[in-house]
């Protein structure tokens, strides 16, 4: 991916972007990161024309060039879940939680997943939906301090420190993150949302229900996991950790970049990482820890 900023109004920011196929796209945004204008004369414009190939080189170039122009000029043109920074934030916060700090954020969502796998009656809130499908659930964290007011970038600080591959153990122990090189990285979760969910028949119909709005901003990052049982894992605490890592592995994948070497790592990690890794040719199935991968470059 190679991109230039190639001029700003009072309204918009443009910018001209070589997608990982070389091929160039001309993309306008207003600073919200909403998306305006976009031009490319080498794929078809109607969606049925493109292959999924073609849509996702598309896609990939709409996400880098939000996240380009968030790095370059600082507006906060990523959706807000979808920023590697403020997921990191979310993942260092997450270390931090003393046992029962965590229990009272993620209680109720672990005792939901519990009950796909303990004899309890699942609780949906979709009157059609099979226990047994495709159920994603959702919570989403706000953080304070406002990650996007460090410089450098959090994710870069992070990189500083950890420049190679992370041993495993990093990811999946609490507490371990908080080293005395990080301690200017201290973020604490301000609240946490109920519930939300996401439903897949596998028969091309999806529903969702948003999660709750306890703060009157978006959030910071969202936990989104397919139901499986806690009981096979040592601690739900550092799964979640783990599953904030690999979300960010995802967030890069996304944009048609390379994951820094510290997440370049197996495991579930977004619902729309697992979507495109399961049905485009561009990338591994990186959310299967079984899975072989051959490449960490998704082109």
């Amino acid at each position: 991916m190679k991109a230039v900023i190639t001029g700003e109004n009072a309204e918009r920011i443009g910018v001209n972007l070589l997608d990982n196929n070389d091929v160039e796209h001309v993309i306008e945004m207003e600073f919200d990161g909403a998306i305006k204008f976009h031009s490319c004369e080498e794929y078809p414009n109607n969606p049925a024309k493109r292959t999924r190939t073609q849509t996702e080189y598309g896609e990939q170039a709409r996400r880098y060039a939000q996240w380009h122009v968030y790095r370059e000029r600082g507006y906060d043109t990523v959706p807000s879940t979808e920023n590697p920074d403020r997921i990191l934030a979310a993942l260092l916060a997450l270390t931090r939680l003393s046992s029962a700090s965590f229990e009272a954020s993620f209680g109720d969502l672990e005792k939901q997943l519990r009950s796909h796998y303990d004899g309890s009656k699942v609780e949906l809130p979709f009157a059609d939906a099979d226990p047994d499908g495709a159920i994603v659930y959702r919570q989403d964290l706000y953080l304070e301090p406002n990650p996007l007011e460090f410089d450098p970038p959090v994710l870069e600080q992070f990189r500083a420190h950890f420049d190679g591959p992370l041993d495993s153990s990093l990811f999946t122990q609490a507490g371990d993150l908080t080293d005395d090189d990080l301690d200017a990285l201290e973020f604490d979760l301000e609240a946490v949302s109920g519930l939300g969910y996401l439903y897949n028949d596998g028969r091309g119909s999806q529903q969702t229900i948003p999660t709750d709005q306890p703060l009157e901003r978006a959030p910071d990052a969202r936990i989104e996991l397919l139901a499986f049982d806690p009981e096979e894992v040592d601690s739900f605490q550092h799964y979640l950790v783990s599953h904030l890592a690999y979300q960010i592995r995802d967030r890069f994948l996304l944009m048609g970049l390379t994951p820094p070497a510290a997440f370049q790592a197996q495991g579930w990690g977004t619902y729309d990482g697992f979507q495109a890794q399961t049905f485009c040719d561009l990338y591994e199935e990186y959310w299967s820890p079984e899975a072989t991968i051959t490449s960490w470059d998704p082109f």
